[in-house]
C-alpha cells in the first residue's frame, strides 16, 4: 500500500482522474470472506469530536491506522489524532496533510468537525482528488495494487530520484476545487 501510494502522489489532477477511471475499470474480486469495516483504527477511544471524526473517516475509507496511504506522518502521531485533538497550529497542520488522501477538502473536515477553520493555514500537500484514488482502491487485490502503481509510473512519467518530490507538491493552485 505504502508504494502504491507514493507512486500515486506524483500524479498531476489530470494523471489522478485518469488513474481513478483505471482503478475503477479494474475487476472486482470476490473475497472468500465478507467485506468487514476495520475496528476503531486508534489505540484509545477518541476524546474530542475531531478525533472521532478523524477516526470514523478513516474507517470508512476502508483503512486502519497501519493501513493509511503515506502521507509523512508517523503511526504514534496519527493514533494520537484519532484519541485528542488539540488546537495547536502543530495539529491542524497533521490533519491538513490528511484530508486530501482521505478525500476531503480541509475546510469542510472543520465545518463537519464543528471547528473553526484557523485562518493562516497552509495549504494541503494533497487534494481530495488523491483520496479519490485511494478509496477506489480499497478493495484491490495485492496484484492490482501493482498494477495500478505500474500505470500510475507511466501516467505520471515518474522518475524516481531517490527523494519523495509528489507533483502535487507544486500544482495546488491548480486544483479544480480551489477556483
Amino acid at each position: 500500500m505504502r508504494q502504491f501510494a507514493y507512486r500515486v502522489s506524483h500524479c498531476d489532477h489530470a494523471q489522478l482522474a485518469a488513474l481513478e477511471a483505471f482503478v475503477r475499470s479494474l475487476p472486482r474480486v470476490a473475497s472468500p470472506e465478507p467485506w468487514v469495516r476495520p475496528a476503531w483504527p486508534g489505540r484509545r477511544p477518541a476524546e474530542t469530536r475531531l478525533a472521532a471524526l478523524f477516526g470514523t473517516l478513516i474507517r470508512n475509507r476502508g483503512f486502519g491506522i497501519p493501513e493509511l496511504p503515506f502521507m509523512g506522518l508517523s503511526l504514534s502521531t496519527l493514533h494520537g489524532m484519532t484519541w485528542r485533538w488539540d488546537p495547536s497550529p502543530h495539529r491542524r497542520q497533521q490533519l491538513s496533510a490528511v484530508a486530501g488522501p482521505l478525500g476531503w477538502n480541509l475546510p469542510d473536515l472543520f465545518v463537519v468537525a464543528g471547528e473553526p477553520y484557523p485562518e493562516g493555514i497552509r495549504p494541503m500537500v494533497h487534494c481530495r482528488h488523491l483520496g479519490r484514488v485511494f478509496a477506489a482502491a480499497v478493495p484491490l487485490t495485492g496484484a492490482q495494487l501493482v498494477e495500478t502503481s505500474e500505470e500510475a509510473d507511466r501516467l505520471g512519467v515518474r522518475e524516481d530520484r531517490g527523494a519523495w518530490r509528489p507533483v502535487s507538491q507544486g500544482f495546488g493552485e491548480e486544483c479544480p476545487d480551489s477556483s
